[in-house]
């Protein structure tokens, strides 16, 4: 029983209905400015920097920068800050970009800096990234340039957890606070807030001034288009200049547009299906390791990815991240053995349950959670699928109240500190705790010798292959789409748009 689906509605891709896309470019427009068009698979609920989401992220970005920037590759390379190196085993200096000013004028300092890690680790302060500097015990201003933190214990993944922190401008935000900040954000970034339509639209200008060199284009329109195929059809129409998340099926129709191409990278992303281990019947392991063996993730792969991407070997860590486990294999399609395993665990006649998700946030996946749905109620385990709106998801889960089972993503960004931290309490999003797991990731993250930090990381994979908390799915490509008239774009393998460099034939 589905109780939504996305259809894939090709036909919307046929020549008369292109011509009824809604216009996509903002009201008002001058003459000669080039505005660069950007359809986004979905938008936080709010401007919030601190919403735990990498489309939050995306949209901070245009008009925030953080000390520590990543490039296309992953990569650490110099933000506001333009070199940093460890003092001792507590004690990191950071040296900051000078003559930088935010949107309102006001000079970037070192002031600024203290302010925004003292706001996030503040303890009254909900930020859904305050986990990945938790470590940190105090900011210190040195001087106008240059910035000292201090951590409690060691914390070599400080520099990759400050990649996700946009510096904030203290003078501005004790000015209208933290609510007035999400209408109207002002930064150091490449663009300058200008509107923002919850759910539709948001709207930006060049920063001319920007310290990283003018953008290529005088304005930005970043539009969320949840359904793929519109999407689709709003780039061949020339609505849209880059899209996000490209559907497997529709790829060869852009790449023979002769107007678009596809651009796909590696991504370090672990798409998973996490189960509620709080509640029956997934407290039950027997009833985890069953739906773990009702899934044929090979023929999923195959059907639904197209072989866009490959099978999650047993763990949540993609094969291209620092801890992952060589030693692990994904569980094999035994439907067999998960309807003896639900037998053993008292659920002979089966049981119903649901699958949330969001649509377009992942390559393919209502259409993933409709084709799990399937083989569940093939071992008696009848299956909806609850597709939510963006913000209504990031609403349920923080409130770790998203249903029995759902898809997320996890994205490791080359190192396991960074997935594994969502399975801990400090994240804030855990539904299964393991007091092992829970000693294990403090210590890997503490830990400066490289040869021990891959062994946790290996024992905190058997600790979670062992209990099951979720269904380890697939590893994903960042797949993008952009207009021949685009250059100075490439897909990114975090899913944060670098737009600034982005110029329009």
């Amino acid at each position: 029983m589905i109780r939504h689906s996305v259809s894939p509605l090709r036909w919307i891709l046929g020549g008369a209905i292109l011509g009824a896309v809604i216009m996509l470019l903002p009201a008002g427009a001058g003459a000669g400015e080039k505005t660069l068009v950007v359809g986004a698979a979905g938008f936080p609920e709010s401007l919030n920097p601190g919403i735990s989401s990498f489309s939050a992220l995306s949209l901070a970005y245009q008009t925030m920068d953080p000390l520590v920037h990543r490039d296309d590759a992953g990569n650490l390379i110099p933000g506001l800050a333009t070199r940093w190196q460890a003092i001792d085993s507590l004690s990191w200096r950071f040296h900051l970009r000078q003559g930088v000013r935010f949107h309102d004028g006001t000079e970037f300092t070192s002031q600024d800096v203290k302010y925004t890690l003292d706001y996030i680790l503040d303890p009254k302060t909900v930020y859904g990234t305050k986990e990945r500097i938790g470590l940190i015990d105090k900011t210190t201003a040195v001087d106008k340039y240059i910035v000292e933190i201090k951590t409690k214990k060691p914390f070599p993944t400080l520099a990759n957890g400050l990649s996700d922190i946009p510096i904030h401008p203290k003078l501005y935000l004790e000015k209208v606070g933290p609510t007035g900040f999400s209408k109207h954000p002002v930064g150091t970034g490449p663009f300058k807030f200008d509107k923002w339509t919850p759910g539709d639209r948001y709207e930006l200008v060049a920063n001319k001034d920007y310290w990283g060199g003018a953008p290529k284009v005088d304005k930005l329109l970043i539009r969320q288009i949840p359904e793929n195929t519109t999407r689709v059809a709003s780039l061949l129409a020339g609505e849209t200049h880059i899209i996000e998340e490209v559907p497997v099926d529709l790829l060869p129709k852009i790449e023979s547009s002769g107007t678009a191409k596809v651009l796909s990278v590696e991504s370090t992303v672990g798409l998973i299906l996490t189960m509620d281990t709080r509640k029956p019947p997934f407290d039950n392991p027997k009833v985890r390791l069953a739906l773990d063996y009702a899934i044929d993730k090979p023929l999923i792969l195959q059907q639904m990815l197209k072989n866009q991407g490959a099978l999650l070997q047993g763990q949540l860590l993609t094969a291209n991240t620092f801890g992952f486990h060589p030693g692990l294999k994904p569980r094999p399609y035994d439907s067999a053995k998960a309807r003896q395993l639900l037998k053993e665990a008292g659920y002979e006649r089966g049981f119903e349950t649901s699958i949330t998700t969001r649509s377009g946030k992942y390559l393919s996946d209502v259409e993933i959670c409709n084709a799990v749905a399937g083989m569940l109620s093939q071992v008696g385990i009848k299956t909806v699928v609850n597709v939510v709106e963006g913000g209504v998801y990031l609403k349920m889960a923080t409130a770790r109240e998203i249903g029995p089972i759902h898809m997320v993503g996890w994205y490791s960004l080359g190192d396991a500190d960074f997935a594994t931290v969502w399975f801990t309490e400090g994240g804030k999003r855990t539904l299964w705790n393991n007091a092992e797991f829970e000693k294990l990731f403090i210590e890997g993250r503490t830990t400066v010798d490289s040869a021990k930090r891959v062994k946790i990381y290996h024992r905190m994979m058997e600790i979670m292959h062992e209990e099951n908390p979720s269904i380890f799915l697939f590893g994903l490509p960042s797949i993008a789409a952009v207009s021949k008239r685009v250059s100075g774009f490439n897909a990114p393998p975090d899913k944060v748009l670098r737009l600034s460099k982005v110029a329009l034939q």
